[in-house]
């Protein structure tokens, strides 16, 4: 059994958003407060962090997080990434490199603006950070197969998994057939749905809904979602088997 956590359910900006009087923004619905996007995989003895956001301390803090195996990284862009230097302290209780697994590319931009995660430093004799690279191959790691599934976002490469029955897709404009075919008799998927219109760098609410009545999961859960959605409102209006998630939920997935 794979037990899945959604630390973040929100877009760039977070919700409440700085500077909006709009109604979600003034939800008194917890389930409108949403954090950026981070998810946690626990199997058996490991536990998995996808992405590392502004708040990912005090979201690991809200869900009672006491150890960490590994950090899938999707993409460089800060919302995903700029809370990483948070994760130090798992290394150093450890005494171990944390395995850091994503795409070439964002190994590099990540080394770029945290190259003392990578590198020797003054606080202890190993480094923070254990550099993987992911292709296009399953990844195994302490029992776990992940495979990849590559996607856009906007001009910008993604990679997010499928683990078992489980898989998700993080901030998503399009998808090419051969990775939608991975993503095929799955039991939840959870899938970025930001906006509500037609954005370059996202799909938007319809496109995304198509794209679950296409892979047909039996549950399907939307995340990354901006502060146009309304808790309540959106689930009312969604299709059977699909629904909005909210910071701190959990799912279980054989």
């Amino acid at each position: 059994m794979t037990h899945i956590t959604l630390l973040g359910t929100g877009s760039s900006t977070g919700t409440p958003q700085l500077l909006c009087d709009c109604s979600v923004c003034r939800s008194n619905d917890p389930r409108n407060r949403r954090t950026r996007f981070a998810l946690l995989f626990e199997t058996g003895e490991t536990t998995l962090l996808v992405d590392a956001p502004f708040e990912i301390r005090l979201q690991m803090l809200a869900a009672g997080v006491q150890r960490l195996d590994a950090l899938w990284l999707t993409h460089a862009h800060s919302d995903h990434l700029a809370g990483i230097d948070d994760l130090r302290i798992f290394s150093f209780r450890s005494g171990a490199p944390i395995p850091c697994f994503a795409l070439p590319s964002v190994l590099e931009a990540t080394r770029t603006r945290f190259r003392y995660l990578f590198d020797e430093n003054e606080y202890t004799s190993v480094t923070f950070l254990d550099p993987r690279p992911v292709g296009n191959e399953p990844v195994s790691f302490r029992g776990l197969m992940l495979i990849p599934v590559r996607h856009r976002h906007g001009n910008t490469e993604a990679v997010s998994f499928r683990l078992g029955a489980a898989a998700f897709l993080a901030d998503l404009s399009a998808i090419e057939p051969a990775e939608e075919e991975k993503l095929h008799d799955l039991s939840v998927l959870i899938v970025s749905c930001t906006m509500r219109h037609d954005h370059y760098k996202h799909m938007k609410l319809d496109d995304v809904l198509a794209l679950i009545a296409r892979l047909a999961p039996r549950r399907a859960v939307l995340t990354h979602m901006n502060h146009r959605f309304d808790y309540t409102e959106l689930a009312r209006s969604l299709p059977a088997g699909v629904e909005p998630g909210y910071d701190g939920m959990r799912i279980e997935a054989p």
